[in-house]
């Protein structure tokens, strides 16, 4: 399944493969809209960096900031996705990823306003399961 989402107007236009003629579906949509492999990437260096005895707060915003300078590219250039909309909405999907896997408590210690797991795995589930009924590609 090609990652770009296929809007219905792009299902109009002439294509070489015949999957592709179909606009995506909520469910396609949504998986779409998931960086996974960013997010696995920031997990897998996150249980690195827990490891180590110093530099835990140094470390973490280094592997947060490269990825999500990564994305974009990554989009673009592994996955093919050539929709800035997208792109957009799947960058700041792997933000709110880092939030709720407790990156931003890591990244800022000192700030005690709210529990930024917590909101992070409520915005999470939100704005997974409503983005893909807002951007249709």
């Amino acid at each position: 399944m090609p990652r770009e989402i296929i809007s219905v107007a792009d299902a109009s236009k002439p294509r070489i493969a015949a999957d592709t003629n179909t606009p995506n579906d909520y469910k396609d949509r949504l998986v779409k809209l998931i960086p996974s492999e960013i997010v696995t990437a920031y997990i897998t260096l996150q249980g690195l960096i827990s490891g180590q005895p110093t530099n835990k707060t140094l470390f973490t915003a280094i592997a947060f900031i490269s990825l999500l300078l990564l994305t974009p590219f990554y989009l673009k250039s592994v996955s093919g996705v050539s929709k800035t909309g997208q792109i957009i909405f799947t960058t700041l999907a792997f933000i709110i990823w880092v939030m709720a896997s407790g990156g931003f408590h890591i990244l800022f210690p000192e700030v005690h306003v709210f529990d930024t797991d917590f909101l992070g795995s409520m915005i999470l589930i939100i704005y997974t399961l409503i983005i893909p009924l807002v951007y249709k590609g």
